[in-house]
């Protein structure tokens, strides 16, 4: 069994009241092309063309340290006439006591755009079905961490929900070594409410069908067990931890299954037998469906980054194709 004790120290500083803000665009656009000229010390907004998509973003650089965080936001409250419906959203992004290092907050581009619908709002950072938004995330991330003076390989990514599957998503992708904290993550689509799901696809210039197409077409970019699946059999250096709240129903019965059924964990918390994939288990009556609550917050992330920086047992091997049941 693994679980996450409530910090109760005095010496733990407080931590933001909210876990995303709204924000205004910058009315600069830059591209990866050229410098982002990221201030020091500061949280700053950029507005940044990197193909197909143009990101909305905000950097954390009140701390230094040896590696970059990324968060991805989860689920948005729907809206179609609001303005503040359609601003850039940022997932913990002024956060930088709880992991101290510089934070890369991205705003999903797909739903900053009129979704025509009250249902809550999320891309889960994938695009659309013609564009692929992940390689250009990943172009990104190492702009910033060569701009930052921070190696590629020292990056973590973050999200809770929705978001936590936008990180494994994301990070499964990613080449250069990657850690990934997902808080009560999404993780099957045949699992997803089907009204959230069919806003997304008309966001992403489709159906229903085109998802579902997608599903097993390009399992990669929509179903986050088999897009790590992939990654770690392509040989990508990946690492996931994945913190569980026993009194999500939702999660913890559609969801969290599939990870440990496919990994070979312990249902109660532990380490894959590669080494590769982290379950923790956290009892809070009173949570945000989206994070951790602040008192699991440090004993998560020092969890987190003591298993990332642990050296590596040999692989075990590849991972099968099993069924979700």
């Amino acid at each position: 069994m693994l679980t996450l004790t409530p910090d109760k120290s005095k010496d733990t500083p407080p931590l933001p009241e909210s876990n995303a803000d709204l924000a205004r665009e910058s009315s600069v656009e830059l591209t990866l092309d050229g410098p982002l000229a990221i201030p020091d010390k500061a949280i700053t907004l950029l507005r940044v063309k990197t193909g197909h998509f143009t990101l909305n973003v905000s950097i954390n650089t009140l701390r230094k340290a040896d590696r970059l965080v990324v968060t991805f936001m989860g689920q948005r409250a729907g809206g179609k006439d609001a303005v503040n419906s359609r601003r850039p959203m940022f997932a913990r992004r002024n956060w930088d006591v709880l992991f101290g290092a510089p934070i890369l907050a991205i705003s999903d581009p797909q739903v900053e755009v009129d979704w025509q619908d009250t249902a809550a709002r999320t891309g889960f950072y994938m695009g659309t079905f013609k564009e692929d938004l992940v390689p250009e995330i990943l172009a990104l991330v190492n702009k910033v961490c060569d701009e930052l003076g921070i190696s590629r390989d020292k990056v973590v990514m973050y999200g809770g929900s929705a978001g936590g599957a936008a990180a494994i998503l994301t990070g499964s992708r990613r080449r250069e070594a990657t850690g990934i904290i997902a808080v009560c993550p999404l993780l099957r689509p045949d699992k997803y409410r089907e009204r959230v799901v069919a806003a997304a696809a008309r966001a992403a210039g489709g159906e229903i069908a085109d998802w579902q197409r997608m599903c097993k077409e390009q399992p990669w970019r929509n179903t986050p067990l088999k897009a790590l699946r992939d990654g770690l059999n392509e040989g990508h250096d990946v690492r996931l931890v994945v913190a569980q709240n026993v009194r999500d129903q939702f999660t913890i019965n559609r969801h969290f299954p599939g990870l440990w059924r496919r990994f070979e964990l312990d249902p109660e918390g532990g380490v894959s037998r590669s080494g590769r994939v982290m379950a923790v288990l956290y009892d809070a009556v009173e949570a945000s469906p989206d994070h951790e609550p602040p008192e699991f917050s440090t004993a998560l992330v020092r969890l987190a980054y003591e298993f990332f920086d642990k050296p590596l047992e040999p692989d075990a091997g590849t991972l099968e194709d099993v069924e979700l049941d």
